[in-house]
């Protein structure tokens, strides 16, 4: 059984899985709730974000019937930033040939940066190995030569955020296996193989923030995180047309469209006051020219950045966009046509025997932890073991593994 926990500054999202062969999941649950207590993707008050995931959890194990006391949880935020770095060691084996030890040495040698007080790691990301020369070596264990080399990409963030994350989930006595950046759970669940060989930009666009992961030869190339998001749309519908948030965020949801274009000005949507005891009609049109403004800046901020790291000339795989603000009727095509570069909606498609209703663009960080166990399961994972703790031990050594 797996666990996965997106814990975003819109929702909050919890899903509960066996794998029951390799290649093969069943969701048994998925909850989500609305999150409280963070902004911009950090916490900023620990015991209403603890409230708020354990409400999500306690849906699941309503649903479920099972009991939660472990998670993988998806980790991201303003705080991100990621950085590059190489590394070289001589084997140590007399016969030349590249052992366990030796990858371990270089990866250790690859992580020791200068880091401030209040930074630390959270991730790092095999990019390629180089043996003797010869690169786009994915695993050199067993490789025979003399000079091994390491490129990575090290995710760090403010410690601060980790550590406020973490003492939410002790609030609730929820023990978190492991903290997984975000974007490369989302890639496993909605990216396709020759998408991330040929190079494909991932763009997730959540409540507070939007992640830009560039993905090429299989790996993590760069990242970098904005603070703006799907709530700056639902903030301007609620100020424009003078509504609650939760109000704006319901017709946006329902009625509004990415593009002027569009919109039909015969539509007419209700909309209630703030105080909620009145309701008047605006038509599809006027939602349509507040969200639009909002959605053409944001993707204006996308192309900046994706120009500012040289890779957007170098993305024959496109722009794959997933996050809940993928769900905006039309988004896909109005980012294509300004970027002029090909734009789909990502979905957790990845995940055989994911049920219809849970294949949405907002579950896809949570199902992507389900996708890790999927696509690296190992025999220990798959075993008919009915003591949750056990299994979840297993999974913490594996993950141990899997990042060390």
């Amino acid at each position: 059984m797996v666990v996965g926990l997106d814990v975003g500054t819109s929702s909050i999202k919890a899903a509960l899985a066996e794998i029951v062969s390799p290649g093969t999941v069943n969701i048994l649950g998925l909850s989500r709730q609305p999150s409280a207590g963070l902004r911009k993707g950090n916490i900023v008050d620990i015991e209403t974000t603890a409230r708020s995931i354990d409400s999500c959890l306690n849906e699941l194990e309503r649903l479920t019937g099972v009991e939660i006391q472990s998670a993988v949880c998806g980790f991201s935020g303003i705080s991100i930033t990621a950085v590059s770095n190489h590394a070289v060691i001589a084997v140590a084996n007399p016969s030349y040939e590249i052992t366990e030890e030796d990858k371990r040495r270089v990866l250790q040698l690859a992580q020791n940066i200068a880091l401030p007080p209040d930074k630390m790691i959270v991730q790092l990301i095999e990019r390629q190995y180089i043996v003797d020369g010869y690169d786009g070596v994915k695993d050199p264990v067993g490789m025979v030569g003399s000079r091994l080399e390491a490129e990575v990409l090290i995710i760090i963030a403010a410690a601060a955020a980790l550590q406020n994350l973490q003492r939410s989930a002790d609030r609730i006595n929820l023990y978190l296996e492991r903290f997984i950046y975000s974007p490369i759970l989302m890639s496993e669940a909605v990216l396709m193989p020759a998408e991330k060989e040929m190079g494909v930009a991932l763009v997730d666009l959540g409540g507070g923030t939007t992640e830009i992961s560039v993905f090429q030869e299989g790996a993590l190339l760069s990242t970098s995180v904005l603070p703006i998001g799907g709530d700056y749309i639902t903030r301007d519908l609620a100020i424009v047309l003078r509504t609650s948030i939760e109000e704006a965020a319901r017709i946006k949801e329902e009625s509004a469209v990415a593009a002027i274009a569009l919109a039909n000005s015969e539509v007419m949507v209700n909309v209630r006051n703030i105080q909620g005891n009145e309701i008047k009609q605006v038509s599809q049109h006027v939602i349509a020219d507040i969200v639009a403004a909002r959605v053409t800046e944001i993707t204006e901020m996308i192309h900046a950045e994706l120009v500012q790291t040289a890779y957007f000339d170098k993305l024959p795989g496109g722009l794959v966009l997933s996050g809940g603000g993928a769900q905006l009727k039309g988004i896909a095509e109005v980012m294509e046509n300004y970027l002029n570069i090909p734009v789909r909606v990502g979905r957790p498609d990845n995940i055989r025997g994911l049920q219809h209703e849970y294949n949405q663009p907002q579950n896809a960080v949570v199902l992507g932890c389900i996708g890790y166990a999927v696509l690296k399961a190992i025999p220990g994972l798959i075993e008919d073991n009915r003591r949750f703790s056990t299994v979840f031990s297993k999974i913490s050594y594996w993950f141990r593994d899997l990042f060390a």
